[in-house]
């Protein structure tokens, strides 16, 4: 099972879609836990790397990734900034860091306190690095290759490597940095948690979907924290990615109703005009657009994960690059999160699934993006496991955010003006690599044993509080029947049915950004909810 994760990154330059073979998937095969279920996806191979010997940094000082982030931006000796200014405004497309200045408040918190003992974990991961997943940075990339080799284009300056450059990128397959990242996210859990399955004699259930790069990222992951012979140890279960297939990790709402694009363009108006007027001087034969823009602003992150190094990283100074996390933070928040009028509705099937496996009852509805049929059976959906693992992607972990009501992250983004102490940064919050853990477990408080959970997220230590239905506390510690409590009124302030299935102007009315991650009461007309 493992060994096909190494063969789905060797750098052959091809193709390949699959197709669902509805007699493999789970909960229909023969075989209980099948892991060749189709549904990868259309994906293709890209060029493999030759940092030896194309190092453009040309540096002595060895770094601790074997990918190349040492670059500064544009101007950047001038404005005191470091690689970080790059790495860490980079969005959802940059490598993982720990997020320690996301909630700087509970630092100090992040051991365990001494009279708490550790009784359960649920670990909600995204996938590690990986190619492009849209079309745009590709459809930039042939342009401008077209344009050099029909000798239509000449640039200069900053852009000089164009005359040069040749895009090479896959598509939507993991590449060997998120191997790495996924790899050293297993270990590092090993070493946390890895006594909670000292005495359990059933196979723990992990989840992942049938993308390619989730279910790669499933296996590193499972390499890293039980070694060669995880299938051994613990049953995948590989959920499709298909229309018509309900899946947590993978959720459709019929509606979808997204103002990320609207607020992008509207803060592109006024970040973005000076750095075409300046980049277009050092180019010819090419008119750069907004567009042409954001897909260099990606290209940075994205080379660099699969190529080890990127032109484009130096391109943009300080500022742009903090303008351009912006774009991103606007595009997911009113996209998928709290600013979205499904939000809340899009995570809300894998947060009841979380629910029911915190007070251990089997799924009994309502169902929302539930698999009813594997999430009624025991053998795909377990209670009463010490560790539960469950891969899935960015915008899925944004919507779960809005879902748990996780109102330390619900900032109001301006499209026309950042706001600088905002929580809510995509880099902080679900970069490749990212997780969302849960850390269930017994303390002693005032001589008695009580319940209690707390929260991190890339490893940054969440300061759960009312919105959560926690006594704010400084080491982010939550009363476990009050957190509980306030998640099973998560359903009904999802608005699923209304918001994913009514019509707009009918069931409810919305026509711009809301809040609280779904409509509030006035919005909704319709008396199904």
């Amino acid at each position: 099972m493992l060994a096909a994760a190494f063969l789905s990154l060797a750098g052959v330059v091809s193709a390949a879609t699959s197709s669902t073979n509805w007699q493999n998937t789970t909960g229909t095969s023969s075989e209980a836990f099948p892991t060749a279920v189709g549904n990868l996806g259309p994906y293709t191979y890209g060029a493999p790397p030759f940092l030896a010997q194309e190092d453009p940094v040309n540096s002595t000082k060895l770094s601790t990734r074997a990918i190349e982030m040492r670059y500064l931006p544009k101007d950047g000796k001038k404005d005191n900034a470091t690689s970080e200014d790059i790495f860490r405004n980079i969005g959802q497309q940059g490598p993982y860091f720990p997020a320690d200045d996301l909630f700087p408040e509970t630092n100090a918190h992040q051991s365990l306190p001494e009279h708490c003992q550790i009784e359960q974990v649920h670990i909600l991961h995204r996938h590690g690095a990986r190619y492009e997943s849209s079309s745009s940075p590709g459809e930039f990339g042939h342009k401008i290759n077209n344009k050099t080799k029909a000798k239509k284009l000449k640039a200069k300056g900053d852009l000089a490597f164009l005359n040069h450059w040749n895009y090479s990128m896959g598509s939507q397959l993991l590449v060997h940095q998120g191997a790495q990242e996924n790899f050293d996210s297993g270990v590092r859990a090993y070493y946390q948690y890895a006594k909670l399955l000292e005495n359990v004699k059933e196979k723990p259930v992990f989840r992942t979907t049938s993308q390619s790069r989730m279910l790669d990222t499933a296996r590193y992951w499972l390499l890293g924290f039980f070694g060669w012979d995880a299938p051994n140890k613990v049953n995948l279960e590989v959920i499709p990615e298909a229309s018509k297939q309900n899946n947590t990790l993978a959720p459709t709402c019929k509606n979808g109703i997204s103002f990320g694009d609207k607020l992008s363009k509207q803060w592109q108006e006024k970040y973005m005009p000076p750095i075409l007027k300046r980049l277009q001087k050092d180019i010819n034969g090419y008119n750069l657009t907004t567009d042409d823009l954001e897909n260099m602003f990606q290209l940075c992150g994205l080379e660099t994960v699969s190529h080890g190094y990127s032109h484009f990283c130096s391109l943009f100074t300080k500022k742009e690059w903090e303008s351009f996390e912006y774009d991103i933070d606007l595009q997911f928040a009113s996209g998928l999160g709290f600013m979205s009028p499904t939000g809340k509705a899009q995570g809300i099937g894998w947060v009841t699934e979380f629910l029911d496996r915190l007070t251990n009852k089997t799924f009994s509805g309502p169902v929302t993006t539930q698999n009813s049929t594997l999430d009624k059976n025991s053998t795909y959906f377990p209670l009463k496991q010490p560790i539960y693992a469950d891969f899935t992607h960015d915008s899925v972990i944004t919507s779960i955010l809005a879902a748990l009501n996780f109102t330390q992250l619900n900032d109001k983004l301006d499209p026309t003006e950042p706001n600088p102490h905002r929580r809510y940064r995509t880099s902080r919050v679900t970069p490749f690599g990212a997780r969302l853990v849960f850390e269930v477990m017994s303390c002693k408080d005032s001589g008695k044993s009580a319940k209690y959970i707390r929260s991190k997220i890339n490893e940054a230590v969440v300061p759960l509080d009312e919105g959560q239905g926690c006594e704010k506390r400084k080491d982010g510690l939550c009363k476990l029947d009050g957190f509980v409590k306030n998640l099973k009124r998560a359903y009904n302030a999802s608005h699923f049915d209304v918001v994913c299935f009514g019509k707009n102007g009918t069931d409810f009315t919305v026509t711009g950004p809301v809040q609280n991650g779904s409509l509030n009461s006035s919005q909704i007309h319709s008396k199904k909810h």
